[in-house]
């Protein structure tokens, strides 16, 4: 049996074991969250906003207390570029130099609320945007173009397709852009803080599934940069 190296070997060698195990057992935890997680590349739920922005009261229906706005209204490229794009502080002040704290009576405004609203006011006088968090995420080799998606859902002919996302119901095409932009997105009018919908799966297999089904390209320049 050979002899065992001096002590003061062992201890190096010991602890680059443990440093290579810790290393190892965090890609493998990495890979594991990155895989099961939503978005699939996320950590989970989505972060916090900078300022409470309540899809319920902007998106949500007018008979639930909700004031109907038009998910492009505010995400003004999602029909015609690539991204969708969050607003920009001008866009919220459309609104908001009349729904303030200045007008709003207190019965029907909590006063959180007014605070949001002029916090979104003084960034808009001081030439500040809102720094807003992104909620999904696709790996950055991956183009995903929402013009093209949302024109195959809301533009053409009367045509039935089952889609291997969200509830893989049958569904009528052509359908409005807010009901378009909740099968990846889920139903964010009635979110009042935007995640990740449940269950849902953004992964290449669900994009080659879709496309697939719906005889689109599955070239591999049609997807990655």
């Amino acid at each position: 049996m050979p002899p065992l190296p001096p002590t003061r070997q062992l201890i190096p060698m010991a602890l680059a074991g443990l440093l290579a195990t810790a290393i190892v057992a965090f890609i493998v935890v990495v890979l594991f969250m990155s895989w099961f997680s939503n978005p699939p590349f996320g950590w989970g739920n989505a972060p916090a906003q900078p300022i409470p922005f309540p899809h319920t009261v902007h998106a949500g229906p007018v008979e639930e207390g909700g004031h109907a706005i038009q998910c492009e209204f505010c995400h003004r490229n999602v029909t015609t570029g690539a991204a969708a794009t969050v607003p920009a502080v001008e866009v919220c002040v459309i609104c908001h130099k009349q729904v303030n704290g200045a007008n709003a009576k207190a019965d029907v405004a909590e006063p959180e609320t007014l605070i949001n609203i002029q916090r979104v006011l003084d960034k808009h006088a001081d030439g500040r945007p809102i720094d807003w968090e992104r909620v999904h995420r696709m790996p950055d080799h991956v183009r995903f173009v929402h013009e093209a998606h949302l024109r195959f859902l809301t533009q053409g002919e009367e045509r039935t397709v089952t889609l291997p996302i969200g509830d893989e119901e049958p569904m009528q095409l052509p359908v409005p852009v807010q009901e378009a932009c909740s099968v990846c997105h889920g139903d964010v009018a009635s979110m009042t803080e935007v995640q990740p919908q449940d269950g849902q799966s953004l992964k290449m297999g669900t994009c080659l599934d879709c496309h697939r089904e719906n005889d689109v390209s599955t070239d591999c320049t049609v997807c990655h940069k």
